[in-house]
C-alpha cells in the first residue's frame, strides 16, 4: 500500500535552509528601479505595469527594463551585472 504525503503550502513548515534576502529600501522617493521580464507571457506588461505606477506614486527614477528570452533559461550575466546598480527590482511572472 503507498503513502500519500500532504505538505502545507502556507509556508508553516521549517525552512531547509536560511536564504539571506537583500534589505528592503526604507524609501522609495529617488530610487532607481530595475524592471525584469522573467520570459513568459505578458511578463513584461506586469512588470511594465508596476514599475509605472511606482514612478508615478513614489517619483522614482525612470524604470530601465530588461528581460529574459526564455523563461526556463538562466538571467544572462550581462543582465544581473547590470542589475547590482539598481536600489530595487521587480520581477515578473506573467501567465
Amino acid at each position: 500500500m503507498s503513502s500519500v504525503q500532504v505538505v502545507d503550502p502556507s509556508g508553516s513548515e521549517p525552512p531547509s535552509a536560511h536564504v539571506a534576502t537583500a534589505a528592503r529600501p526604507s524609501v522609495l522617493a529617488g530610487a532607481h528601479i530595475g524592471a525584469l521580464d522573467n520570459g513568459k507571457p505578458n511578463a513584461d506588461h506586469v512588470v511594465g505595469r508596476l514599475a509605472r505606477y511606482l514612478r508615478r506614486r513614489f517619483d522614482t527614477q525612470e524604470p530601465m527594463a530588461a528581460g529574459k528570452a526564455v523563461a526556463s533559461q538562466p538571467c544572462p550575466d550581462e543582465v544581473l551585472v547590470g542589475f547590482r546598480g539598481f536600489d530595487a527590482a521587480i520581477v515578473g511572472v506573467g501567465d
